[in-house]
């Protein structure tokens, strides 16, 4: 049997996990901007810079690669067209081209890449620290 999906409480549960990765969207775009000393207004500006550029792609990787949706998608992704809008209104297109730029940087083993490399671990770790260091609290509340 399917689920209903207009049960009010079900409605309610999925519109909090839909707030709360949206949440968790903008706090990677922080952190992506904070390692890049930028602002999010500048990742979000439509400005072609390499260097801006490769920061929104890092961006779209890591919000593609550690989220996931709460309603049914094809592989359980966050989508890329909600990626696209909190990244400066980007088409979904542009968003796979980014994700796939940056994987194939980061599994090619090639030493121009390291500094990438650094990056995404680097923003990795600052919010794997961020996730440890606030669901601590909870738990002694709790």
């Amino acid at each position: 049997m399917r689920p209903n999906i207009h049960d009010p409480e079900r409605r309610a549960a999925l519109r909090r996990l839909r707030r709360a990765q949206l949440a968790e969207a903008r706090r990677i775009r922080q952190a992506v901007a904070d390692m890049c000393l930028l602002t999010p207004a500048r990742l979000r500006a439509p400005c072609h810079v390499a260097a801006l550029a490769e920061a929104r792609q890092v961006a779209m990787y890591l919000m593609r690669t550690r989220l996931t949706w709460p309603l049914p998608t094809r592989n359980g992704a966050f989508p890329a067209t909600r990626i696209g809008r909190l990244l400066g209104g980007r088409d979904h297109s542009t968003v796979m081209h980014g994700v796939a730029v940056i994987a194939a940087r980061l599994s090619s083993g090639r030493e121009d890449d390291a500094a990438l490399r650094h990056l995404v671990d680097a923003v990795a770790a600052t919010l794997d620290a961020v996730d440890e260091g606030a669901a601590t609290p909870r738990r002694q509340a709790a």
